[in-house]
């Protein structure tokens, strides 16, 4: 089954001081996909370790189907003759042994089978603690439909539990030496590598001294007190002219000592603990934006972590009217952040980790900006990677590729189906969607499963009291408030990948139910919370109308011709 697909471009004018065109650029023009938190498990060479549908809905992103997306990506990739490949974090669960070692083995069938060059950067879950850690679930299926446990922890052994020490969850030493010929490490085919730690300059590179200053040991830096941390960030230069900037954007801090052993948070917070914890990578990346400049080198920086917020101007109403711990704001970038890497040099930053799709801008002082691409999720609503196309030194073309059709992708479908009978044969209503299992299509199924995570999870975690009240009637306008809720998650998500899905006469109905409500002659806080919706539903909607438009397969991916109108910063191509 071929794999279905929507291209979405727009063009990123990127102000930057002119000059001749890069290399990169004049050798046609280079593309580069983005394939973002595909958090695979193995599920194919290892089926005990498929998770239930009870815990896929309640997750931000699939933990099964996702396999089988990874590798849809990449026939699509190959198919199209691109040759590099970023995956920015997140590439397995929770970093397992086991997950690690499957990621492993189709990154490097395709490199082997098509040449395609990966650069892998860490994220969150990957690794989900500095030095690794054990890791225990409980809802892996069994062909009976039951859930079981399994962990990675010899001492649970005895206490009715499986174990499997392949379940660990790998640190930076041994995630780095798993894809270690993946950018973390230098390679004979490189024209250039560094990290933050090395002693080396462009002129006096050496391939066999890069080695020698790369072992994970000698990337180190103090954490605090007496912690000592590593850090995976580098620079690569894998064809003349182009500059992939690395930046691992983790910190686990401190959290404690436990049965003798130093704990650590996890890293979710990303570049807002980056400026002051690691004081050596932001000097680091200003070094390398001006040896790009001087060296006339295209730079496309990327992290696991947004440089700029990804809820489209949102963000201060969300906090102030629904609290500070709604819609990830605890992620959302300080703008001091932004700034600080706007005034290092960086032009061009794409991240993941918030699998959501949109493109954020940081204004510069002097009217140049910075341009945070958001690339979503392959496991989740809307399933989808993105292409960079450098067209020269200041203009890149940005494609959003749709995961439609992806086989295998109802393999485990008869599975769910015994979960779902034996959750009602032991007297209990399932909290999934049954319809999911009808499916025709990937993205369909991942639609299913969002539906499902926004009622079981989104909906009761982040929308206040009188709002919820309103939902639990049984009338047309809770119905349309529930449908409402469940376009603005959309939007928030997906984006313009969303916004094309949405029936305009819907959104007519919603102008009508708010307009509707403004017109009560009694104020009340559930008056109050329907405006602020309306707002925030506004502010979803509004920025994503004018930054993408959908062509067909048919048509040939270059840009035709350009739109006279902008947005802000972001020309769009004309029908």
């Amino acid at each position: 089954m071929e794999l279905k697909r929507i291209i979405f471009p727009f063009l990123l004018l990127v102000c930057m001081a002119s000059g001749p065109r890069t290399q990169a650029a004049c050798e046609n023009f280079q593309r580069i996909a983005f394939i973002a938190d595909a958090h695979i498990q193995d599920v194919v060479g290892h089926p005990e370790l498929v998770r239930s549908m009870e815990v896929q809905v309640q997750s931000t992103r699939l933990f099964n189907e996702n396999y089988f997306a990874l590798i849809a990506a990449l026939e699509d990739v190959v198919k199209r003759g691109i040759s590099l490949v970023v995956l920015p974090g997140d590439l397995t669960d929770d970093g397992q042994l086991v997950n690690q070692e499957a990621v492993k083995r189709i990154l490097d069938e395709y490199a082997c089978r098509h040449g395609v060059s990966f650069f892998v950067t860490t994220g969150n879950h990957d690794p989900l603690r500095p030095f690794g850690t054990e890791c225990t679930r409980h809802d892996f299926l069994t062909p009976t439909g039951q859930t079981t446990a399994l962990t990675s922890d010899v001492s649970l052994g005895g206490k009715g539990m499986v174990v499997d020490t392949l379940l660990r969850s790998a640190g930076y030493r041994e995630e780095m030496a798993c894809y270690a010929r993946f950018g973390y490490f230098p390679q004979s085919a490189y024209y250039y590598w560094e990290s933050p730690f090395c002693s080396y300059t462009y002129d006096t590179y050496d391939y066999q001294r890069a080695l020698a200053e790369s072992p994970i040991d000698k990337r180190c830096y103090l954490l605090c007190d007496s912690l000592v941390a590593n850090d995976a960030s580098y620079l690569v230069e894998p064809v003349k002219g182009l500059w992939l900037l690395a930046i691992d954007g983790s910190v686990y801090l401190p959290d404690g000592v436990k049965n003798g052993k130093q704990q650590y948070q996890g890293a979710g917070s990303g570049y807002n603990n980056v400026l002051k914890h690691k004081p050596f990578l932001l000097p680091w990346v200003r070094k390398v934006a001006e040896e790009a400049k001087h060296r006339n080198k295209t730079l496309v920086a990327f992290c696991h972590y947004p440089l700029v917020d990804f809820n489209r101007g949102a963000s201060p109403l969300i906090e102030a009217y629904w609290g500070k711990n709604k819609f990830d704001l605890s992620r959302v970038p300080a703008d001091s952040i932004a700034e600080a890497f706007w005034e290092a040099g960086i032009r061009i930053h794409v991240a993941g980790h918030m699998h959501v799709n949109n493109t954020g801008v940081k204004v510069g002082k002097d009217g140049s900006r910075l341009y945070n691409i958001q690339v979503p999720s392959i496991a989740t609503c809307v399933p989808a990677y993105k292409i960079l196309t450098i067209k020269d030194t200041n203009t890149f073309e940005v494609s959003t590729v749709l995961l439609d059709s992806v086989p295998g992708f109802n393999s485990l479908f008869p599975l769910y189906e015994k979960e779902y009978a034996y959750t009602l044969s032991s007297g209990k209503k399932p909290i999934w969607s049954k319809e999911a299992l009808n499916s025709k299509s990937y993205a369909e199924f991942c639609d299913w499963q969002f539906k499902d995570l926004v009622r079981t999870r989104f909906v009761p975690n982040d929308l206040p009291p009188v709002l919820l009240d309103s939902l639990s009637q049984e009338d047309e306008r809770a119905q349309l408030l529930s449908d409402l809720v469940l376009d603005l998650y959309r939007l928030r998500y997906a984006g313009s990948l969303a916004r094309k899905c949405i029936p305009n006469k819907r959104l007519e109905q919603y102008q009508e139910m708010f307009e509707e409500i403004k017109r009560q002659s009694v104020s009340s806080e559930f008056v109050k919370q329907m405006d602020v919706l309306e707002r925030i539903f506004q502010r979803f909607l509004e920025v994503e109308l004018d930054t993408d438009v959908i062509h067909c397969l048919c048509l040939p991916e270059k840009v035709v011709h350009l739109s006279p109108r902008k947005s802000d910063g972001i020309w769009i191509e004309s029908d």
